[in-house]
């Protein structure tokens, strides 16, 4: 299959898309990934939307379908990218969005700021993505995204999220939306109950078992979700 998924979701997912005949790629967001001696910061959001379209350049034919899609904020990060409206993506793929967080975590305060030392704690907490084996093998060694954030990108946080559910109402593109039923991170009967307000004429949502890390408690259900949704486009 000539497709190609633009994500941030995790490993789990993107192996089974890939197994399933979809080519992923997989970007880590600057500052995150591997590189421990210059990781790097983006210094703002339009930056961050820029690599992607810069990745998107580089690795996607023009003549192939783009699905945009992302995990938690990366959720809200590619709504932003297909408002930016440079990409021409043909649908958009939501999985656990943070649109409309768990009251708690909606209440919590973010100190924002210029600099891009990683000296925030984030208003996540991290237990609350799963309580299966990749707890303790995934999400608690990734000190680059669970333990600390940079002022910085918590102004990119705030930036991003800015009016973000009347700018994602009227995107009007094709969405499939997958919810974790038991979520703790993210309402989903909030997000189910704005998705079917959502004013698209195709469009899917899919609530699977499971706690707010999908890609760790249902990564088969998500992984033929996605490859569904993709291939009836």
């Amino acid at each position: 299959l000539r497709r190609r998924v633009l994500t941030s979701l995790c490993r789990p997912i993107a192996q089974r898309l890939a197994a399933q005949g979809l080519l992923v790629i997989c970007p880590d967001r600057r500052g995150t990934g591997r590189n421990t001696r210059a990781p790097g910061d983006a210094p703002d959001g339009q930056t961050l939307i820029d690599d992607v379209v810069s990745i998107v350049g580089s690795q996607c034919p023009d003549d192939v379908p783009l699905h945009l899609g992302g995990f938690c904020w990366g959720a809200t990060y590619m709504i932003n990218v297909m408002l930016a409206d440079t990409l021409g993506a043909q649908t958009l793929i939501m999985i656990a969005p943070s649109i409309f967080p768990a009251t708690d975590v909606a209440g919590a305060e973010l100190h924002v700021g210029d600099s891009a030392e990683a000296t925030e704690v984030p208003n996540v907490p991290i237990d609350r993505f799963t309580d299966g084996p990749a707890y303790e093998a995934i999400i608690v060694p990734d000190t680059r995204r669970t333990h600390y954030v940079s002022p910085r990108f918590n102004s990119i946080l705030v930036q991003m999220n800015r009016m973000l559910a009347p700018r994602w109402a009227k995107l009007g593109v094709p969405t499939l939306m997958v919810l974790a039923q038991d979520d703790r991170l993210s309402d989903s009967d909030k997000h189910a109950r704005a998705f079917a307000t959502l004013r698209v004429d195709d469009k899917r949502c899919v609530i699977l078992a499971g706690q707010h890390g999908l890609q760790f408690d249902a990564p088969d259900a998500t992984a033929d979700a996605i490859c569904a949704w993709v291939k009836r486009q």
